[in-house]
């Protein structure tokens, strides 16, 4: 065996041997890697590594934000939002009822003989229109407009409902008719001609009307008001309240009594 030879067979030994101890921890891998003029990186502090982080999370950070704008803009909507004074349903079952376009005139009439019940210094009547001219209709639009109607009759939350004849019908005049009385029997009350099923009371009848500037208002467009019903919630104290506003709205509506006219422009 050469020189060369024997000096790189001692070298490869001398590797191996060091290897052996480096893994048995007997030196150190530092001992064995030269210098590479690497330089370590310090280590950051105060807003150098807060910095740091926002760069690198900057995708979560952004979402997070978006997310917690959403949150805060609702909280504000449901907390400045105004709360209805008296919440009436406005139901039409035919176009030609014109209801589906008089709602925000009836809202704005309303207003007039609603007190400030809530003692919150403004008067909000809130009207939920519902459209049910095509009860039969296959449609997602029909589907929805009668489970919304649905809900809003056992939930309780309305206690007058303004309607066409149609609407009676809807109710009782079919097969699948409701077999309990929603409404205020107002025969003793009013007479013969002024009422529809002896619980409407037609709108031409009251100056209701005329605060919509609805002149040609026919007579079959009528005010309903709910008897005790037990409602779905079960929320009697709640149904009773609402019951008693719609009472004094309807008899300042009868008697003519405006108790909040609207500001002058």
């Amino acid at each position: 065996m050469s020189k060369k030879e024997e000096e790189r067979a001692r070298k490869a030994r001398e590797e191996y041997i060091e290897l052996l101890k480096m893994k048995q921890g007997i030196i150190e891998e530092s001992e064995l890697i030269p210098e590479t003029g690497y330089t370590k990186i310090p280590e950051l502090h105060g807003l150098a590594k807060f910095g740091n982080f926002v760069y690198h999370n900057r995708a979560f950070i952004l979402v997070g934000a978006f997310l917690a704008a959403i949150a805060i803009f609702l909280t504000v909507q449901i907390a400045t939002r105004k709360i209805y004074d008296l919440y009436v349903l406005v139901i039409s079952t035919s176009g030609e009822s014109e209801l589906i376009w008089r709602y925000d005139d009836i809202e704005e009439a309303l207003t007039k003989y609603c007190p400030d019940f809530d003692n919150n210094g403004y008067v909000k009547v809130g009207i939920n229109f519902i459209d049910l001219s095509m009860p039969n209709a296959a449609s997602e639009y029909a589907s929805a407009q009668t489970m919304k109607f649905s809900s809003e009759l056992y939930l309780g939350e309305s206690q007058m409902f303004i309607g066409d004849e149609g609407f009676w019908e809807y109710l009782y005049g079919n097969e699948d008719a409701l077999d309990v009385q929603i409404f205020e029997d107002l025969s003793e009350y009013f007479p013969e001609d002024e009422l529809y099923q002896k619980t409407g009371l037609h709108i031409n009848s009251t100056n209701l009307h005329k605060d919509a500037r609805w002149d040609t208002c026919p007579d079959s467009i009528n005010i309903f008001l709910r008897c005790e019903f037990e409602t779905a919630t079960g929320n009697q104290k709640h149904a009773a309240e609402q019951r008693d506003r719609a009472h004094t709205v309807f008899r300042n509506i009868i008697e003519g009594n405006v108790v909040n006219p609207p500001a002058e422009d």
